[in-house]
């Protein structure tokens, strides 16, 4: 295969990457406590190349360095807009934690910034959009009975869930918890989930009555696909280039004297 080729193929890859990445994100600049996901690209290191009678070309090939590769691709845990809702139910996050949610499978925990909540009617507080139960902050789901809930009122400050007839012994707290960035995987339903052991959060502060707005930036995002649109087109006329390079060597060179 022309080396050439070979980077520009790569080239397109990468960019193609990035444009589902950043769809994905504008897709989502209306969702409550999404967090926009971004891509590295890094330099692929050229690796020594050793011409011997014998090679294998398709080891050679896999061999090839230089060009580009996806270095990272990730979420960006920057704060998204406070909107007050004036929801009992709702609650926003200030920091970098998440809620944690019951669902967690073996070595993975199941996190959301998402503060849309609801009772179900059997008084367990759930995530709206996933339904999975809230935990408090000792992992057990938080149910209030009927006279509670006609009580309840609101979020306090550090996710506890408040009784208006006493205000100083809340009926629950809910559980907040940092993740680290590099181990968050997104998986839909605005959630995420955790391949790494979760802490404590002490630096998050719950907002009640409030929702988090998505931290995508729709204006950058537009002139990023735009640039990513340019990148394919000149990486596709290199491979033309280099196909109407390949095309005539083969007339030239394989022609009969």
């Amino acid at each position: 295969m022309n080396y050439g080729l070979y980077l520009s193929a790569n080239g397109i890859s990468c960019s193609q990457h990035k444009m589902n990445v950043l769809a994905n994100n504008l897709a989502n600049v209306n969702t409550t406590g999404f967090k926009q996901s971004q891509v590295v690209l890094g330099e692929r290191a050229r690796e020594p190349q050793h011409a011997t009678f014998g090679t294998d070309g398709r080891k050679l090939l896999e061999q090839l360095g230089g060009g580009t590769q996806i270095g990272y691709t990730g979420p960006t845990l920057s704060q998204g807009s406070i909107e007050t809702t004036n929801m009992k139910t709702d609650l926003a996050l200030m920091g970098e934690g998440f809620l944690r949610l019951q669902g967690d499978t073996k070595g993975e925990h199941t996190l959301t910034r998402d503060g849309r909540l609801r009772f179900d009617g059997q008084g367990t507080l759930l995530h709206a959009t996933s339904g999975l139960p809230v935990l408090d902050d000792r992992g057990r789901s938080i149910t209030l009975d009927g006279d509670q809930q006609l009580r309840f009122a609101g979020f306090g400050s550090n996710g506890e869930l408040l009784d208006r007839d006493d205000l100083n012994n809340p009926f629950a707290r809910i559980g907040l918890v940092d993740g680290q960035k590099n181990a968050l995987r997104p998986e839909g339903r605005n959630l995420f989930v955790s391949s790494q052991s979760v802490t404590p959060s002490a630096s998050t502060e719950v907002i009640g009555g409030a929702l988090e707005t998505s931290n995508a930036d729709p204006v950058t995002s537009m002139v990023e696909l735009i640039k990513l649109t340019r990148e394919i087109e000149m990486n596709s006329r290199m491979i033309q280039y280099q196909d109407a390079m390949i095309g005539q060597a083969v007339t030239s060179l394989g022609r009969v004297v």
